[in-house]
């Protein structure tokens, strides 16, 4: 009789244990779901760092490129960023005589409860808020008179 005891114990914490992982799983959520989110902020700073060198090629130049493998010749950038899952080439089109556009597939809508990173590449001006799938971003280089796009 004493090993029904020991045997409600074992079923007690296997029990605990499951409602723990169960309790993780759904707090930080799935292994899957945080590494969609990763590869969808390295998108974004893909972008990011794209927009700047596109930035700095209209500053220079008074146009903008052609494409985003021409800023390499003209020193713009060592290498264009691909996406860092399917290896694709993101989607630059000029849109007007100042105005392009990038686009990029993503896993995941942007957490909008977050604040977004920014880093040195990215105006503060620009959001990079996006849904799943793909989306585009309509951008225009800043006035070197008033730094305003």
């Amino acid at each position: 009789m004493s090993a029904q005891p020991s045997s409600r114990a074992g079923v007690a914490a296997t029990i605990a244990a499951a409602l723990v992982v169960i309790a993780g799983l759904l707090t930080l959520g799935l292994p899957s779901h945080a590494r969609e989110r990763k590869l969808d902020g390295i998108r974004v700073e893909d972008l990011s760092q794209l927009s700047g060198a596109v930035d700095a090629y209209w500053d220079k130049h008074a146009t903008l490129p052609d494409s985003l493998t021409s800023m390499i010749a003209s020193h713009q950038v060592d290498r264009v960023p691909k996406d860092p899952q399917s290896g694709a080439p993101y989607t630059y089109l000029v849109s007007g005589a100042r105005s392009y556009r990038l686009c990029a597939t993503f896993a995941q809508p942007s957490d909008t409860t977050e604040r977004a990173r920014v880093d040195v590449y990215m105006p503060a001006t620009r959001s990079w808020r996006h849904g799943a799938g793909e989306s585009c971003f309509d951008l225009t280089p800043p006035d070197k008179r008033t730094g305003t796009p």
